[in-house]
């Protein structure tokens, strides 16, 4: 199918998407999304509204189109490019702007295809690039891979609560020293921190499932994750708070945010083990 690339002027990542596809013979139409070609993309974007996100800055470009696959942001531009669905969980739509790229999720992905990944951030730096790493621990060998090559900036761990919870959240078992391997490799990076979502899970008790908050107490155990990784208490950790209006689940959007106040306890228990504990 052709390739379509809606493009913005003046667009960094617009330029080097289509220099890619310029040096490697790749052929494509070019449409200026804000310019001459504004009523093409308008049209395009009503037709595939869902699979175009829009943020609170506006449109991320560049878009790739081959009228059956419909990419945004130039990281899954170019995953997509260079390997087709192959890295699909690696990289999601970003936030950042200018020189830095975030969006991309090293335990999303399947690590088979880790030494493709390992390319396109490869690519992505040699644009001179910065790139925002993040993870929840898992694939841990393949992260390791990243930080030892030099291919990130910032890096961002989610500890998602302490080793039990990662059982519970998680589709698959997490190895424990999975966990532990990525934070100590973590802690020893010059721009990073861990942060952990104060939100509702759904536990199950003799097959009955409720919905209840993650405890301070468990909140506890995961700064505590983090102090026998990393080897001490003065780990950047971040306590996140639930926005139940912006959650993918249906079964949480009706749960009641946590007020204020109900926070600090958490950050309390939290800095028994790391001391540098903030709310965000």
């Amino acid at each position: 199918m052709p390739i379509t690339i809606y493009s913005a002027p003046g667009c960094l990542r617009c330029k080097i998407a289509k220099q890619f596809l310029d040096e490697n013979g790749r052929t494509y139409q070019d449409v200026d999304a804000l310019g001459e070609g504004r009523k093409t993309f308008s049209d395009f974007y009503r037709d595939r509204r869902d699979q175009i996100r829009r943020g609170p800055d506006g449109m991320e470009f560049p878009i790739f189109s081959d009228g059956d696959t419909v990419r945004q942001g130039l990281p899954m531009v170019l995953a997509h490019l260079i390997a087709g669905p192959a890295l699909q969980g690696f990289f999601k739509p970003g936030l950042l702007h200018g020189r830095w790229v975030d969006g991309i999720h090293i335990s999303g992905g399947d690590p088979a295809h880790g030494e493709t990944l390992l390319e396109v951030l490869a690519l992505l730096k040699k644009q001179q690039l910065k790139l925002q790493i993040e993870t929840n621990g898992v694939n841990a060998s393949l992260l390791e891979q990243v930080l030892d090559r030099g291919l990130a900036d910032r890096v961002i761990m989610e500890v998602i609560g302490s080793l039990k919870l990662y059982d519970l959240l998680l589709v698959q078992a997490a190895d424990p020293r999975e966990i532990k391997r990525s934070i100590a490799r973590i802690s020893r990076c010059d721009d990073y921190f861990f942060y952990t979502t104060i939100a509702p899970l759904v536990r199950e008790n003799d097959e009955i499932k409720a919905l209840s908050y993650i405890t301070p107490e468990e909140i506890a155990d995961a700064a505590r994750l983090i102090k026998e990784a990393a080897g001490d208490s003065r780990q950047p950790y971040r306590l996140k708070a639930f926005d139940p209006r912006t959650s993918d689940d249906p079964r949480l959007r009706d749960c009641e945010a946590l007020a204020k106040n109900e926070l600090f306890r958490y950050r309390t228990m939290a800095r028994k083990h790391q001391f540098k504990t903030e709310l965000i």
